[in-house]
């Protein structure tokens, strides 16, 4: 049963990406919470804790705090094109159940492969969990491609009409997950209701005045249109 709120803000709920987790997203993402005093971003984390195949230093997380993930990487073919979508359809499960419990939410923001999983949602799955229906948009920051057998065949005959607005946001710099990467999947989107934003950083969600201005932008358009 959904908790009553009485919403007075956008709420926004955060998903963080591989090797990640809810307190470290909302730290790398605290001076655009900051300024943004309109929206209530909330960050989760996973149910599933991250499994290391041992490609990652253990400088990488020199604090020793929890780390995450939504679904593995296959052992030994650590890229970007390589996913094993392992858990993807019971994360899928866990975020709607907290959606359901803790919203309503008017949106949904996902960083990396917590991108591949707001993307999922979108689409029509036979026997998964359907997007609440509370969700007016999506935001997918640095999404790489989908590769899954079972959900890329869905994605190539995602269905352009009346689709949830989504603002898809890539790093000129961003080398992990390339802008030419973000782009595969923006061009499954009607750019009438689907954006394309470039920031000049790398593989993190922006928090300059441009970007404030576009997300407001976005949010206003999404949810009075």
């Amino acid at each position: 049963m959904a908790t009553d709120v009485t919403q007075s803000k956008t709420r926004i709920l955060v998903l963080h990406g591989y090797y990640d987790s809810a307190q470290n997203r909302e730290y790398q993402m605290r001076s655009l919470v900051r300024s943004m005093k309109d929206i209530d971003f909330v960050f989760i984390n996973s149910s599933f804790p991250f499994v290391n195949y041992d490609f990652l230093k253990p400088t990488d997380n020199p604090s020793n705090e929890e780390r995450y993930q939504w679904m593995s990487y296959k052992p030994t073919e650590w890229s970007v094109s390589a996913y094993d979508y392992d858990t993807i359809k019971e994360s899928i499960e866990y975020i709607t159940n907290y959606i359901n419990q803790n919203g309503p939410f008017d949106g949904l923001l996902g960083f990396s492969q917590g991108a591949i999983v707001c993307l999922t949602m979108l689409l029509d799955i036979p026997n998964w969990s359907i997007l609440p229906a509370c969700i007016k948009f999506v935001i997918l920051v640095g999404c790489p491609p989908i590769n899954d057998k079972t959900i890329k065949p869905i994605l190539d005959t995602l269905n352009k009409k009346n689709q949830v607005p989504t603002l898809h946001v890539s790093g000129k710099n961003d080398t992990l997950i390339t802008t030419e990467m973000s782009e595969i999947i923006f061009k499954y989107f009607d750019p009438s209701s689907a954006e394309f934003y470039i920031h000049k950083g790398g593989h993190y969600c922006p928090n300059d005045s441009s970007f404030r201005h576009k997300l407001q932008e976005f949010i206003q358009r999404a949810c009075h249109s």
